[in-house]
């Protein structure tokens, strides 16, 4: 484990479903994986943190630590190997529930942007999103611009 940091402002709590998987026809893409965002652990969902390689920081909020995976100095996921995770079997929820796709298409531009320079996302998982969306059902899209009405504006 490395030492304790600050999570940068505005980290972002929520809850994911468990039981969701995503199917995003990812197509040999592993872009999330070496953006060197923050791929935080959920352990009050069943994320096992002793399990895994981490990083602790800070939570400014309330002090509290936060767990994400491990990277590599070029910000690569410690468990990115060459033919793509290797811990596919027992990844965390994250990892699990991501959706580049829905994670484009909810949040406004500048939210975008905001996550960008935060560190909390990167521009190459947007455009990963963007260029998938068509890949989204009808009923998926409207759900996430419903989403986005909800929560942005």
């Amino acid at each position: 484990m490395r030492g304790l940091a600050q999570v940068p402002p505005g980290h972002l709590h929520w809850s994911l479903p468990p039981s969701e998987q995503t199917e995003v026809s990812c197509g040999g893409c592993t872009e999330c994986c070496r953006s060197g965002q923050g791929l935080f652990l959920h352990p009050e969902q069943g994320d096992d943190v002793e399990s895994y390689q981490v990083q602790v920081a800070a939570d400014p909020a309330g002090g509290s630590p936060v767990f994400l995976l491990a990277t590599k100095e070029n910000g690569h996921c410690v468990y990115l190997g060459a033919s793509g995770c290797t811990i596919y079997h027992r990844r965390p929820l994250l990892c699990r529930s991501f959706d580049c796709r829905k994670h484009y298409l909810i949040l406004p531009r500048q939210d975008r942007d905001n996550l960008v320079k935060l560190g909390l996302s990167s521009r190459a998982v947007f455009n990963a999103g963007r260029s998938r969306v068509k890949t989204l059902s009808a009923a998926e899209k409207k759900d996430c611009l419903d989403k986005r009405e909800e929560f942005f504006s």
